[in-house]
C-alpha cells in the first residue's frame, strides 16, 4: 500500500488551492443541474472535477509524469500537464464534431420530413408519377426562376415533364414567383444549401414515382433546351446517370481562379476514382430515381462533386454530355470567396472519397 504522506502533496500552494476550488464547483455544478444536463455532459463533467481534483490535490500526477520522462525541473512538468491537455482536448473536440454533425443530420431529415408532409398533404406527388421530375433548388432567385421556369420544356422524349422548385429559405419571394409560373413549390423554412434542397428534392421524387429526375440552377446558367442530351441516354437505359460537362460543351468565360479551381478537381476527382471526369462541379444532372436510394449524400453545399463521386463509388452506370454553362442572369452568385470555395470543394471531395 502507498503510503498517505506519498499521495498527498507537502504544501498547499496558492495554485493547487485554486485548482481544488474550482474541482469542487465543476462537481457540484453537474450534481446539482444533473435534472438538466444529459447524463453524458454529466459524467464529463465529473471525470474532469474529479481529474482536476487529483491532479490540484495529490502528487499522483506527478508519478504519471515520471513514467513519461517528464521530470521536474525546466519546465519539464508543465511541458507533461499541456501535452495531456491538448489530448483531452482533442478527444473533446472530435466529440464535438460529431455531435454537430449529428445534429445538422438530424435539422435536415426534420426538414425533409416537413417538406414532404406538406407535399404529400397537397396532393403533389401524383402530379410527377412516371414523369420526368424537373428538380430546380433555389435560395433568393426571384428575378430569374420566372425566366427559367418559362423555358421549361412539357416532355422530353415523348415523356410528360413536371417542375418541382425547393425553396431554401428564401426571403425575397422566390416561391411565389415559382408559383405564378406554374412549378410546384417545397419549402425549407430555413436556408441550409443547395444540397441540402436537393436532398430533399430527390426524396420527393422518389417517394412520388418520377421516372427520371433532372436537376438544373435556378439563375439560368442551365439552359432548359438541353435537357434531352441528358435525358435520351437515361431514357434509353444507356446509362442511370448523365452528367452535363461545359468541357465537352461550352461554358462562358469566368474568373481565371475558378477556372484554374474546375481543371485542378476535375483531376483530382479522375485520380482518386481512376474515371475520367470532365466537369465535377456541374450540377447539370439526369438520375434514374431508382438509383437515389444508393446514395449517400450529406453535403450542404459543395454537393456536385459528392453526388459524382458516390455514383462512382457504387458502381452506377453513367456518363458526362456537353452542355452550355452561360452567366447567371441576375444577381451575384451565392458560392464562396474563392478560398474558401476551394477549401469547402476540396473537403467534400476528400470525405466523401473516405466514408
Amino acid at each position: 500500500m502507498v503510503p498517505l504522506a506519498n499521495i498527498l502533496p507537502s504544501e498547499l500552494t496558492a495554485l493547487r488551492a485554486a485548482g481544488l476550488i474550482f474541482a469542487v464547483a465543476v462537481i457540484a455544478f453537474a450534481i446539482l443541474r444533473r435534472r438538466t444536463l444529459r447524463n453524458v455532459d454529466v459524467l464529463i463533467l465529473l471525470f474532469a472535477g474529479l481529474g482536476l481534483a487529483i491532479v490540484s490535490g495529490t502528487e499522483i500526477t506527478d508519478a504519471i509524469l515520471s513514467a513519461f520522462s517528464f521530470e521536474q525541473g525546466n519546465g519539464g512538468r508543465i511541458l507533461g500537464l499541456a501535452v495531456f491537455s491538448i489530448f483531452v482536448l482533442f478527444l473533446l473536440t472530435l466529440r464535438a464534431l460529431s455531435q454537430a454533425g449529428r445534429n445538422a443530420r438530424q435539422l435536415s431529415a426534420a426538414l425533409e420530413g416537413l417538406a414532404w408532409e406538406e407535399f404529400r398533404q397537397t396532393g403533389l406527388p401524383e402530379r410527377f408519377k412516371g414523369k420526368i421530375a424537373i428538380l430546380v433548388p433555389a435560395y433568393n432567385e426571384a428575378e430569374s426562376i420566372g425566366h427559367v421556369l418559362n423555358l421549361m420544356p412539357t416532355e422530353v422524349c415523348g415523356v410528360g415533364t413536371a417542375v418541382l422548385v425547393v425553396d431554401d429559405g428564401s426571403r425575397d419571394g422566390t416561391a411565389d414567383v415559382a408559383a405564378e409560373h406554374g412549378a410546384m413549390v417545397a419549402r425549407h423554412v430555413i436556408n441550409r444549401g443547395g444540397g441540402a434542397a436537393l436532398r430533399t428534392g430527390y426524396r420527393l421524387m422518389a417517394e412520388s414515382g418520377a421516372e427520371i429526375v433532372v436537376t438544373l440552377d435556378a439563375d439560368g446558367q442551365h439552359l432548359p433546351s438541353e435537357m434531352i442530351r441528358l435525358v435520351k441516354p437515361v431514357l434509353d437505359g444507356e446509362v442511370d446517370v448523365a452528367h452535363g460537362s461545359r468541357i465537352l460543351g461550352e461554358a462562358d468565360r469566368n474568373q481565371f481562379s475558378r477556372e484554374l479551381g474546375i481543371v485542378f478537381f476535375n483531376r483530382l476527382v479522375s485520380f482518386i476514382t481512376r474515371t475520367h471526369v470532365t466537369d465535377c462541379s456541374n450540377g447539370y444532372r439526369a438520375v434514374r430515381t431508382t438509383v437515389l436510394p444508393q446514395l449517400i449524400l450529406r453535403q450542404e453545399q459543395f454537393h456536385t462533386s459528392e453526388f459524382l463521386i458516390e455514383a462512382i463509388k457504387r458502381g452506377i452506370p453513367a456518363k458526362e454530355v456537353p452542355v452550355t454553362v452561360a452567366q447567371r442572369l441576375h444577381g451575384h452568385s451565392k458560392k464562396p470567396a474563392v478560398v474558401r470555395y476551394g477549401l469547402g470543394f476540396a473537403n467534400a471531395i476528400v470525405r466523401t472519397w473516405l466514408r
